[in-house]
């Protein structure tokens, strides 16, 4: 018996733990994100194609793509997403005699990977096709969400596609709930700062920056943790985000410390 509770315990620690999650959920401490990505194709043997950023490093982890054949019959029409990172796993189809497809969810719905569908490490996905000699579908879907892992994370893609149209395809990828580890991939121990900004909240105006400590760097993050904006450390105004929202101010010191200020652009 102390056996058997032994290799147990190994086993929980030794396995990643992965936090269960509903389609659309967004865990405390964490944002979801609009990316508004809208491809669409008209002309035969023509493709579309943008890049998915899911990490909130500011690198491509993924390309969306949208491909039209033509005769339907002969070449299918496709939408796809190609992961460029090789460690992040999906939900996908792993039934015989099938394209590796993911799981879809609606919302709501628990981000389970059951029946025919396992956990794999994703190179080409296949999110839908029409036409072609094996026409297996899905050839539409109006906003269903794909789930996808990494270590001890988990995130979700929404999006809608039709494959099925005469004079134009559609793919669009909505939101996404990204692997940042936390608010916004901002390390946990960065904590408020002597740092003050003004006026905050701001209404697009010049915002003017005090600091207590000698500055290295400022770094302006959006609500995914990407840096949209840097200064050296002798700035004393900075430019007000382009579109209203909540922001942070990442204050690197000359002596190496750290700090975030939070900033909201009305």
């Amino acid at each position: 018996m102390r056996t058997t509770l032994t290799l147990i315990l190994l086993f929980l620690f030794s396995a990643p733990m992965y936090a269960q999650l509903t389609a659309g959920e967004v865990p405390d401490g964490s944002i979801a994100y609009d990316v508004n990505i809208n491809l669409s194709v008209s002309q035969q043997f023509a493709s579309d194609t943008a890049d998915v950023e899911l990490d909130c490093d500011d690198f491509r982890d993924a390309q969306v793509a949208l491909m039209r054949g033509a005769p339907e019959v002969d070449a299918p029409h496709v939408a796809s997403l190609l992961f460029t990172d090789d460690d992040m796993e999906v939900c996908m189809n792993m039934a015989p005699g099938f394209q590796q497809r993911p799981k879809y969810h609606a919302f709501g719905e628990a981000l389970d990977c059951s029946g025919d569908f396992d956990w794999q490490v994703a190179d080409q996905l296949v999110l839908g096709s029409f036409g072609g000699m094996l026409d297996v579908g899905p050839w539409a879907i109006d906003s269903l969400y794909l789930a996808y892992r990494r270590g001890g994370e988990m995130g979700w893609i929404l999006l809608s596609f039709d494959l099925t149209g005469t004079d134009e395809l559609h793919l669009q990828i909505h939101r996404i709930l990204p692997l940042c580890q936390g608010t916004t991939a901002v390390a946990e121990q960065e904590r408020p700062t002597p740092v003050t900004l003004f006026p905050n909240p701001g209404n697009g105006g010049t915002i003017h920056v005090e600091s207590t400590q000698a500055l290295r760097q400022l770094e302006v993050l959006d609500p995914t943790g990407r840096v949209i904006a840097r200064y050296g450390g002798s700035v004393r105004t900075i430019a007000a985000p382009q579109h209203a929202g909540s922001y942070l101010v990442r204050a690197i010191f000359a002596n190496g410390g750290t700090s975030v200020t939070h900033f909201s652009r009305q």
